[in-house]
């Protein structure tokens, strides 16, 4: 019997398919059927690749997460610190089609999985902000004594909150987005005025 080669450049074509498609359309309309036409593909190419909806939406979500966490790493790069710290935030923020893409997938699932596959990139988000931000402290950028984590949850209250209301509230998304740049920079000059007022 001949094996059957999967194709990987097949699986990801597939996967960014039905990416697009739970961002726009939601979960309920995220067939597999639907996949292959997003896809231009048969549905008997998506079940070649994918055994039911359940395994090709969790390869969706880790695609997500993948998007999500290169942009935060592109965002931040070399830099350390307060900028780092403030990089890494806006590597989040829905400001533009892809990150805006990626909260709505997160909401789109958030019902069938109890962290719509968010958890464990928040988590590692959560601590890419804790290690710049105690870079901040030791460069002197920042405060000793500084409540880091009661920082790193505002800035995570914030983050999410943003993503949330610019995945579910398409009409006021631009609107959105400026607000977010403002929030987050006035939140990042506060934090470093905290330094000089010490």
């Amino acid at each position: 019997m001949v094996k059957k080669i999967r194709d990987p450049r097949s699986r990801q074509h597939i996967v960014e398919a039905a990416w697009r498609l739970l961002a726009d359309r939601g979960l309920g309309a995220t067939t597999m059927r639907a996949v292959a036409a997003e896809a231009g593909v048969s549905t008997g190419s998506v079940t070649h690749y994918f055994e039911d909806k359940a395994e090709l939406i969790n390869a969706v979500l880790l695609h997500n997460g993948k998007v999500a966490a290169q942009r935060v790493a592109e965002a931040v790069g070399e830099r350390r610190g307060l900028d780092a710290a403030q990089r890494a935030t806006q590597g989040l923020l829905p400001v533009d089609e892809e990150r805006l893409t990626c909260w709505r997938v997160w909401l789109a699932s958030w019902s069938a999985d109890s962290s719509g596959g968010f958890a464990e990139g928040y988590q590692v988000w959560r601590s890419v902000l804790r290690k710049h931000l105690n870079e901040a402290v030791a460069d002197g950028e920042l405060p000793d004594g500084l409540d880091l984590p009661h920082e790193i949850g505002v800035l995570a209250t914030l983050v999410v909150g943003t993503g949330l209301l610019a995945g579910s509230d398409m009409s006021t998304r631009d609107q959105l987005r400026r607000r977010a740049r403002r929030t987050f920079n006035e939140h990042f000059a506060r934090l470093a005025g905290q330094r000089s007022a010490a």
